[in-house]
């Protein structure tokens, strides 16, 4: 073992995975949620630092803006990805997402590659583009063979995805987030440790990036604390263990293990739709099938959270319509509305930049894009959700850590934001404009 160890670099490499909606009693209390995670327990809970009261995540707690946010150290408003979806109420963009890493301020990525690291990711949100040396990216098509034609395309180097799909069979795109797309993502983590960095590991250390998404997906369909949902978090737990001690093996234990999540989730009890007052305002209007064909002001989703733009900010008439529309779900005791936002107000936060209003759902209301129908159901849509207020419990997420010097403790108020600056700290990288704190500094 000596022998090795004097081959592999003395700075430590650092694994960081996100496990989607991961909230902390799922960590913490296992036994009497019923689930049973011994690979985080081990390498983690009983090793490293652990965030009891959880993280508290960026608004609004929706996947993409907190991701982005986790691998910048910096807030939606900042990074500039503030939803999932790229606003589009006349559908011109075809359902794209904000698929692309931020060029409005350094990633995590960059950054250790510019201290000396091999930096790469498997199937982190908004990684296209990321300027990494190996990252496969989360993109998607259609849900098709195209796909893995795409990715490829987009992947650093071109041609990464080809050549791991030789070995590993199909990459799993962003649509598959079943447990068995979940499977390929830890095949493809496994994959680029041994096949890419492992063969630096004498030059350089390593940095990468991972990403599990099946427990937010399986708790969309059945319910935060259902048995599906446990049971795929229970597989991500078995995939952690091989990941952990992939890195452990290469890097002689000289790794940092960081697992985080990006919100956290609560069940759903009504669908609220706030387009439909605005279409019944005239300022949407639709075709015969309610598709949008035109606006002056549009209510898009993120959860528990909706943001509403006008289109054209200087047209006073449609922004004094709006104001009423406003006034009028401000005052309806049953709208399912918690706050209502200015778009100062919501910056203030960190979130939505070019609002006009932002709209905050009390617990268990999920705002939805329809147009027609009625404005308030309780036919859900999804049995979960998150992009609920930052400010509420049930929306903390995961910060666990352990390696190299690090002892077993607890550490506390912990933001989503200081992710990429504690990690940054520990390889000697430089995020300049990260609004988070080093948490080991």
């Amino acid at each position: 073992m000596d022998s090795i160890n004097n081959k592999i670099q003395s700075r430590p490499s650092v694994l960081l995975v996100s496990v989607d909606a991961l909230k902390p009693e799922f960590v913490l209390e296992q036994e009497r949620l019923g689930v049973s995670l011994p690979n985080i327990t081990k390498y983690l809970v009983d090793q490293g630092l652990t965030a009891p009261e959880g993280m508290k995540s960026v608004f609004p707690t929706f996947t993409y803006p907190c991701h982005e946010s986790m691998i910048t150290g910096t807030n939606p408003a900042t990074h500039g990805t503030v939803n999932n979806g790229i606003f589009d109420p006349t559908g011109e963009h075809l359902g794209a997402w904000h698929w692309f890493a931020t060029t409005k301020v350094k990633t995590l990525w960059e950054a250790a590659k510019e201290a000396g690291y091999c930096s790469a990711s498997v199937a982190f949100p908004t990684s296209v583009g990321a300027k990494g040396d190996y990252v496969a990216p989360e993109y998607w098509w259609d849900g098709s063979e195209l796909d893995s034609q795409f990715i490829d395309m987009v992947a650093c180097p071109q041609g990464l995805i080809s050549q791991m799909e030789k070995d590993i069979g199909r990459y799993a795109g962003g649509l598959d987030l079943s447990d068995e797309g979940d499977h390929q993502r830890g095949q493809a983590a496994l994959w680029l440790l041994k096949n890419k960095l492992e063969p630096m590991i004498c030059e350089k250390p390593f940095f990468i990036s991972a990403y599990f998404a099946s427990f937010d997906e399986s708790a969309h369909q059945y319910g935060v604390y259902s048995s599906q949902a446990a049971r795929s978090l229970e597989k991500i737990d078995r995939m952690l263990g091989e990941l952990f001690e992939e890195a452990k093996r290469i890097t002689g234990d000289n790794v940092y293990l960081c697992v985080v999540s990006d919100h956290g989730s609560l069940d759903n009890t009504h669908n609220i739709c706030p387009n439909v007052r605005l279409k019944q305002a005239g300022l949407i209007d639709t075709d015969e099938n309610g598709k949008v064909v035109s606006w002056k002001a549009y209510s898009q989703r993120a959860g528990g959270t909706a943001e509403i733009r006008l289109k054209d900010p200087r047209d006073t008439q449609a922004a004094d319509t709006l104001s009423v529309v406003m006034s009028q779900l401000e005052q309806d005791k049953d709208s399912g509305i918690l706050e209502i936002l200015t778009g100062e107000q919501a910056r203030k936060r960190g979130g939505f930049p070019e609002a006009a209003y932002v709209l905050v759902s009390k617990k268990g209301y999920e705002l939805r894009d329809d147009v027609t129908g009625p404005y308030c159901r309780t036919k859900l849509t999804q049995k979960a959700q998150h992009g609920y207020s930052e400010e509420f419990p049930e929306m903390r997420a995961s910060f666990m850590l352990a390696g190299p010097g690090i002892a077993k403790g607890e550490i506390q108020g912990v933001r989503l934001i200081d992710v990429a600056p504690t990690l940054a700290g520990l390889m000697g990288a430089v995020l300049e404009e990260a609004e988070g704190k080093n948490l080991l500094g």
